[in-house]
């Protein structure tokens, strides 16, 4: 019970910090688009999906390898060894990708962007690699080993850093260049911090790569899982540019940067979730297993439906009021990608399975039939509907994706789904759903304030109806006794 209140403290600490995060990349959006328009927008989202697409392949699945069998380790000199093992492995693999990149920079701007001028944007990105690498890594050992102060902290500081840098360097009139400079300032910053910190708790020792076979033989059959996932996630925004052009593709990110925002809901849990799975499995307590997993869905669907059902009663005013009416074209994109993020979610959630039996290459197989029949539809439905074809593309492979992964998950253990608690969810959405459409907003303060009233009617809902346990009534009752004496002190 301990262990699952202190699971459950740490997701709601995350939790918290995940939503001032949304805020910071709620702020930087407006400051993005409106300064740059939508072509260079396009083009700074073309070399993030470049750099999301290149940086996975630069780790060869190591992040997972490091929690998979350092959650349950104690030992110093073992752990120390593992971190510098793979931190500086990943090093030398980031930056001959970042390398690479910036090599082929001008046949990626020719082909892949139409636009040979984008070259010299493309190999100043091309760092963006490495650091994303080594700064994945330095962060996971936070996660891994349930410092989560520390890891949100940091995460906060990259977060509200780059707002703070990037709308120094756009208002000095650095356009894309600045936005790129301050994205790799603020990287390299939270790396130099994280190994500070690494190295005064475990000490440094030069790497031996004793366990890097292992650790090698479990990560990369998951390796190409990260092509695979990029091209179910991402490549649609490489066949927008390709039929539609770089606008097009400014407009599309825009959207789905809203829409997206729903798997910050995930986030939370999958930060703490495949540690405490890993532990518990390895010390054989497969009950906790089942009970922690299905938990983690039943939050996560509790709060991620009403989300969806807000995102899309929100969607024109959000894309009017954060961007220009040159985006507003997309909004009609954001309800379906974020429909697409709560099924991720679930996907997230379900996934840890094969994790934890170690059997990665059937993830591999279940992302390979969803990447296919995404890139298919993309090519059928792009050229004739445009960005929404690319949307309901994404969202039909994320639905696959899902039900084949449950599938699999469900043989190994039996989830409980709250199916009673999931209808009272979606009634109580809808309700906020026909409330809150029924507005007009037209400035940031509204937006937040329809936002929060939209929020009070889903509790209300859900408090009428039934829809939170005994225990769940009687720890907000105890918050809000608490909240109400801090008032009056």
């Amino acid at each position: 019970m301990v262990s699952y209140q202190k699971f459950a403290k740490d997701v709601g600490f995350i939790g918290t910090v995940q939503i001032l995060t949304s805020l910071g990349t709620f702020f930087l959006l407006p400051i993005i688009t409106k300064t740059l328009g939508t072509y260079d927008y396009g083009l700074w989202a073309q070399i993030n999906i470049t750099v999301s697409l290149i940086s996975p392949l630069a780790l060869m699945g190591l992040s997972m390898g490091f929690v998979r069998f350092l959650s349950s380790e104690t030992e110093t000199k073992i752990i120390r060894e593992a971190v510098y093992s793979i931190l500086f492995f990943v090093t030398v693999s980031g930056l001959l990708a970042s390398l690479l990149l910036y090599i082929f920079a001008e046949p990626l701007a020719t082909f892949g962007f139409r636009d040979p001028e984008a070259t010299y944007f493309v190999q100043a990105g091309s760092l963006l690699i490495l650091l994303n690498v080594i700064e994945s890594i330095s962060l996971f050992y936070f996660r891994v080993f349930r410092q989560i102060q520390k890891f949100s902290y940091l995460t906060l500081f990259e977060t509200f850093g780059k707002l703070f840098f990037i709308l120094v360097l756009l208002k000095m009139g650095y356009g894309l260049l600045g936005v790129i400079a301050a994205t790799l300032f603020v990287q390299g910053a939270i790396f130099l911090i994280a190994l500070v910190i690494i190295i005064s708790q475990i000490g440094f020792a030069i790497p031996r790569f004793t366990h890097m076979k292992e650790y090698l033989q479990f990560s990369l059959p998951l390796t190409p899982n990260a092509l695979i996932r990029w091209i179910t996630e991402s490549s649609d925004r490489y066949m927008v540019t390709y039929f539609l052009g770089l606008r097009s593709v400014g407009v599309y990110s825009a959207a789905c940067s809203i829409g997206n925002l729903i798997q910050l809901f995930v986030t939370p849990l999958q930060l703490i979730l495949l540690p405490e799975l890993s532990k518990l499995f390895d010390e054989n307590k497969m009950d906790e297993v089942r009970i922690y997993m299905s938990h983690s869905l039943r939050y996560f669907l509790l709060i991620s439906i009403p989300a969806v059902f807000g995102l899309s009663a929100l969607a024109k005013p959000l894309l009017g009021i954060l961007t220009t009416e040159d985006f507003l074209s997309g909004w009609i994109v954001i309800p379906i990608i974020a429909f697409s993020g709560l099924l991720a979610g679930v996907f997230q959630i379900f996934v840890n399975t094969m994790l934890l039996i170690k059997k990665t290459k059937i993830t591999t197989y279940i992302n390979i039939v969803a990447a296919v029949s995404n890139v298919l539809i993309n090519f059928l439905l792009i050229p004739s509907v445009g960005i929404v074809g690319a949307s309901l593309s994404t969202l039909f492979s994320y639905f696959l994706m899902t039900v084949l992964c449950m599938h699999v998950s469900l043989k190994h253990f039996k989830l409980d789904f709250y199916f009673q608690d999931i209808v009272k969810s979606a009634l109580s959405s809808m309700a906020m759903y026909l409330f809150v459409s029924h507005f007009v907003i037209s400035s940031i303060f509204e937006l937040f304030e329809i936002a929060g009233v939209g929020a009070l009617i889903y509790l209300v809902m859900m408090f009428l109806v039934g829809g939170f346990s005994d225990h769940e009534l009687s720890l907000i009752r105890r918050y809000l006794f608490r909240v109400k004496s801090e008032v009056k002190q």
